[in-house]
């Protein structure tokens, strides 16, 4: 603690100017992370608590705010096939230069395309109950299909990093996750699963269906309990636990059935 905090450094590393920056720097000690002694700057105050994640921290950027309206839009029907810039911007009362950033984003998670003009359409997600099983189905053939790849191989470092990500969602109490934060280690975790298969075109199938539940995942995600999501990183990390054993039988049989677990749950709930 003590350690010196230099706006000029920051600006300079981020490639920034040293207004954002400063301001950043304020908020940081409105939070007691660091100390501001008029004349010398600022100087770190404390590491955050394990508690405190970044995004509790600091306040959503516009395009954040904006993506997760977008999102919740989109995944509820409120949003149409195709839409223009003008419209969004109207809708949400937003700049065009924040629309774009946000719509760029869309784009890079394949989630949406550019059309000529200044018009976009959303890509196909999985908006129906018939196309949410064939979904599931489909990643049953995938994923447990991974494990029997003759160049499977458990990678020990990313299991217990994944492991660990599991074991973190169990710690926070009932109601404390966030959807971003449940999604991203739930894709993460069926991802390296199949990326230890060593084959490029299960790992890409696999990213797809990722991006394909994105949407409906985000809608659907005040419905889920937090025992729900409990429930999910107990079979995980049995999975983990199985995997790092070497049984690869078994751990494909738990794989299944969490699979099909969930997409029952899914389905059931419409």
């Amino acid at each position: 603690m003590g350690q010196r905090v230099s706006d000029f450094t920051l600006a300079k590393q981020l490639g920034v100017s040293r207004s954002p920056i400063r301001a950043a720097l304020a908020l940081l000690a409105g939070q007691g992370l660091l100390l501001h002694a008029p004349g010398k700057g600022y100087e770190l105050a404390r590491a955050p608590a394990g508690s405190e994640e970044i995004d509790h921290i600091t306040p959503p950027s516009q395009v954040e705010t904006l993506y997760r309206k977008l999102m919740a839009d989109r995944a509820s029907g409120a949003l149409a096939d195709e839409v223009s810039e003008a419209e969004l911007s109207v809708r949400y009362g937003v700049t065009r230069g924040t629309l774009r950033k946000t719509l760029l984003r869309f784009a890079a998670e394949g989630l949406i395309q550019r059309l000529r003009g200044h018009g976009w359409a959303f890509t196909e997600s999985l908006v129906t109950d018939e196309v949410v099983t064939e979904s599931y189905q489909f990643r049953l053939v995938v994923e447990c299909g991974a494990l029997r790849q003759p160049n499977f191989k458990v990678d020990l470092h990313e299991l217990l990093n994944i492991r660990a990500a599991q074991e973190a969602i169990l710690q926070q109490p009932a109601g404390a996750v966030r959807r971003d934060q449940w999604f991203r280690i739930n894709a993460q975790f069926h991802e390296t699963l199949t990326s230890w298969s060593h084959n490029r075109f299960l790992v890409q199938a696999v990213r797809q269906q990722n991006n394909l539940r994105r949407m409906t995942e985000y809608a659907d995600f005040e419905r889920l309990s937090g025992t729900r999501i409990h429930d999910a990183c107990i079979e995980h990390i049995a999975i983990l636990d199985t995997l790092r054993s070497g049984d690869l039988e078994f751990a494909e049989a738990l794989l299944r059935r969490h699979i099909e677990r969930a997409g029952r749950d899914l389905t059931d709930d419409e």
